[in-house]
C-alpha cells in the first residue's frame, strides 16, 4: 500500500466517522427525548421496575456518550497519523 493509499484510506475512514458520529448524536437526541418522557411518567414511582428503567436509561446515555468520545479519539489519531505522513 502507497503512501497516498493510506492518505484515501484515512480520509474515507475519518468521512465514515463523521457518518457515525452524526448518526449515534442522532440517536444521543431520541434517547434524551425519551428519557425526559419516561422519568416525567416515573416521577413518582418507587417500585423497583421504574428504578431499573432509570437506571438503563442513564446507562444507555453514558454508553452513548462514549460512543462519541471513542469516535472522537479515533479521528483524532487518524488525523494525527495523516498530518505525519504529510
Amino acid at each position: 500500500m502507497s503512501i497516498g493509499e493510506v492518505k484515501a484510506a484515512l480520509d474515507e475512514a475519518s468521512q465514515l466517522l463523521d457518518q457515525g458520529r452524526t448518526t449515534v448524536e442522532g440517536i444521543g437526541d431520541s434517547l434524551n427525548e425519551a428519557a425526559e418522557l419516561m422519568l416525567a411518567t416515573l416521577h413518582d414511582s418507587g417500585r423497583d421496575e421504574a428504578e431499573k428503567a432509570r437506571r438503563a436509561v442513564a446507562e444507555a446515555v453514558r454508553e452513548v456518550k462514549l460512543a462519541l468520545r471513542v469516535i472522537t479519539a479515533a479521528q483524532e489519531s487518524g488525523d494525527d497519523f495523516r498530518r505525519a505522513l504529510g
